[in-house]
């Protein structure tokens, strides 16, 4: 009876030790697993009525708004770090970004050392090709409006080889500039042309003109001649002058310029009596 208790005990406890193996190698593996799934990334998942997931792709079939009733605080905040973009909109068809405001800046844009407001666009069927357009729907406002408080230049345009600046109207002016006190329109190129006009009419004038290569040049009494120097010449430079007064028998016979020496001379059909003025004009 003893040896058969003893077999009988032996063979009992044999399943119960195979019995905590599983339990304990189950667990093992159910630990495993429970890390691994902490370890991945949780699918995006939310939809329209639940949070927002962060470092997710979130859709919604309806759109989502968020309004701060304290007055003068921010609604929402975005920060990206190093060159990342703070705020991207995205539309097939519609507005990427929109701003309203019933009295403020729709959009406000700052930069310390870029540029405050960037905007690029694809073919918009414009004469211009790409560009990005600034729209106003009243006959007095302005499409774009550049602002500079600080006394520089408020609009700015830049290309390397076509129109830093273009303006196109069907029936009305094409670009206008108007300053109180200043210049409307400037034009600068220091090797080609400052400005160009062509047209029907090429350039039409209301007002008085001022010519940097134009004035008076006085002939001594007693004398047929007098030179003009310190004026820039070319080899296609032409030098018009007329006199002053009326001076019986006397008229311009010639006006001859000289290139090398940036200077002309007039000389007059014969002395004149008194002090004469010649008024002299330069083309080319």
């Amino acid at each position: 009876m003893a040896g058969m208790e003893d077999q009988t005990g032996t063979a009992a406890a044999g399943p119960r030790r195979s019995r905590r193996r599983l339990l304990a190698g189950a667990a093992a593996g159910l630990g495993v697993l429970t890390a691994e799934a902490l370890a991945r990334p949780a699918p995006a998942s939310a939809a329209d009525g639940d949070p927002v997931i962060l470092g997710q792709l979130n859709t919604e079939t309806g759109g989502t708004s968020i309004t701060n009733s304290t007055s003068g605080a921010t609604a929402f905040d975005c920060t990206a770090i190093g060159s990342g973009n703070a705020v991207v909109g995205n539309s097939e068809t519609g507005d990427g970004v929109q701003g309203f405001t019933n009295s403020g800046n729709g959009v406000t844009g700052e930069s310390v050392s870029g540029r405050g407001v960037y905007g690029q666009s694809g073919n918009t069927g414009s004469s211009f090709g790409s560009i990005s357009n600034g729209v106003h729907d009243s006959a007095t406002g302005v499409g774009v409006l550049g602002e500079n408080a600080d006394g520089g230049t408020a609009v700015g345009g830049i290309s390397t080889t076509s129109d830093g600046v273009g303006g196109t109207s069907t029936s009305g002016t094409g670009a206008h500039g108007v300053s109180s006190t200043g210049i409307g329109v400037l034009g600068e190129c220091p090797s080609g042309t400052g400005v160009r006009a062509t047209g029907k009419t090429a350039l039409s004038v209301q007002g008085p003109t001022v010519f940097s290569r134009s004035g008076t040049l006085t002939v001594a009494a007693g004398a047929s001649s007098a030179t003009k120097t310190g004026v820039t010449l070319t080899a296609a430079s032409l030098v018009l002058a007329t006199l002053q007064q009326d001076r019986a028998g006397v008229w311009v016979r010639s006006a001859v310029p000289n290139v090398a020496a940036s200077s002309f001379t007039v000389h007059l059909s014969k002395a004149v009596s008194a002090s004469t003025g010649v008024a002299w004009f330069i083309l080319n």
